[in-house]
């Protein structure tokens, strides 16, 4: 059929950990602040402490905990970015029929790619090390070229050769 869809977390590695790092940082520098304010003015609400940091990390630990979630349906290719599995950003939306290639991200297919110098990079993989990462050379919603990373599934990769047979240079994955 026409429609898949898949989800995949990003991996704690890179960046994404120093992120994460300063985040629980950030969590322990708050509640020493809170702690010396409170000792100074009223030392038993030093037991809201814990729900000051509670609120701070529900408001906050969503944006360094993030999936991507790919839907192929009606010969469109949607990745939505999910925080913290509760709050979701389109990130881009691609038509399949209009993709001039999809392919996988190994050595015989990776120099297409990088051709293009002047087309925007969208990076939906968990980690550059995982296995199965397809990229699609389309245009974007803003009708610029672009190159989308993403780590293929079989049924993913099927219905997108359902919409565009020509593009897709290889169904071969491990899912």
């Amino acid at each position: 059929s026409g429609y898949a869809e898949c989800m995949v977390s990003k991996k704690v590695e890179g960046k994404y950990r120093l992120c994460r790092i300063l985040m629980v940082l950030l969590y322990l520098a708050v509640a020493a602040v809170i702690c010396v304010i409170f000792l100074n003015v009223i030392p038993y609400l030093i037991a809201l402490v814990p729900i000051f940091i509670w609120i701070l990390w529900r408001f906050t630990w969503l944006y360094v905990s993030q999936s991507y979630f790919y839907v192929v349906d009606g010969s469109y290719f949607t990745v939505t970015t999910v925080y913290g599995e509760r709050k979701e950003a389109d990130y881009v939306r691609i038509k399949l029929s209009d993709a001039t290639m999809i392919a996988p991200l190994d050595d015989e297919y990776r120099h297409y790619c990088h051709a293009d110098a002047g087309a925007v990079i969208y990076n939906a993989v968990s980690s550059f090390n995982a296995r199965d990462i397809y990229f699609i050379i389309a245009k974007d919603a803003s009708d610029k070229k672009c190159v989308v990373f993403f780590e293929g599934t079989e049924h993913v990769l099927k219905a997108m050769k359902y919409y565009n047979s020509k593009a897709v240079m290889s169904i071969k994955t491990s899912r």
